[in-house]
């Protein structure tokens, strides 16, 4: 045998009876370290549990206010609960608020859409932008960012109502449902303000880029004026 087999031999011996020795001398020590890390992973797993649960039951509770607030507007106005209906739907919605994720979102929107119903265009105008912010990226934040020009457009804001549009055309581009109608609005306020080459150009576009679309339809018959 070679002397570094030996040696390695030698060495493995002296590691091995470290281990020995160090596992004998602190095994309480390890056993409480289990312990620890075994009471962590039961902690974490409940509350796991714990945030899933509450999870569905927001989603739940979204979907029922949701319902209640869609069969109150809808109810007779004159109907002996048809404030009281609506009012409670909307309480429900603003408890929601506070959830994280979709669920919060969803209920802030649904409660803009209602002070847009009410014709408070403000607050739905302020509700829409933090919804626009906080889901960028998503079908909610492009729908939202929409619903911001259309409020825009309600309180005589022109400005922001081309600041809204073009907002979600350099950010969603062509992905967004709701790009064709930002460029429809951006050629009808830039015909408002008798700017007639860039609402050409906006509805050249809009006919271009999507021909079949409701709003391009409507564009190709506001380029036979031009």
């Amino acid at each position: 045998m070679s002397n570094k087999e030996n040696f390695n031999k030698k060495e493995d011996k002296v590691i091995e009876g470290n281990v020995s020795t160090f596992l004998s001398e602190n095994s309480k020590l390890i056993k409480y370290i289990v312990l620890a890390i075994v009471v962590i992973v039961v902690v974490i797993g409940v509350v796991n549990i714990s945030l899933n649960r509450k999870a569905l039951k927001n989603v739940d509770a979204l979907e029922t206010a949701q319902t209640e607030l869609a069969s109150a507007t809808s109810a007779d106005k004159e109907s002996s609960t048809y404030q009281e209906d609506l009012d409670k739907a909307i309480a429900d919605l603003q408890a929601l608020e506070t959830a994280k994720g979709y669920v919060g979102l969803k209920a802030t929107y649904l409660l803009a859409l209602q002070s847009f119903s009410d014709k408070d265009y403000q607050v739905a105008l302020d509700s829409f932008l933090t919804i626009s912010d906080k889901a960028s990226g998503t079908y909610l934040g492009s729908l939202s960012l929409s619903n911001s020009a259309v409020c825009a457009e309600q309180l005589g804001d022109q400005a922001k109502v081309i600041e809204y549009c073009q907002k979600l055309i350099d950010v969603y581009g062509n992905d967004a449902a709701e790009t064709p109608k930002a460029m429809f609005t951006l050629a009808r306020i830039y015909e408002k303000q008798g700017n007639a080459d860039l609402a050409k150009g906006r509805f050249q576009q809009l006919a271009d880029q999507f021909p079949n679309s409701e709003y391009g339809k409507l564009a190709k018959n506001s380029l036979l004026n031009y």
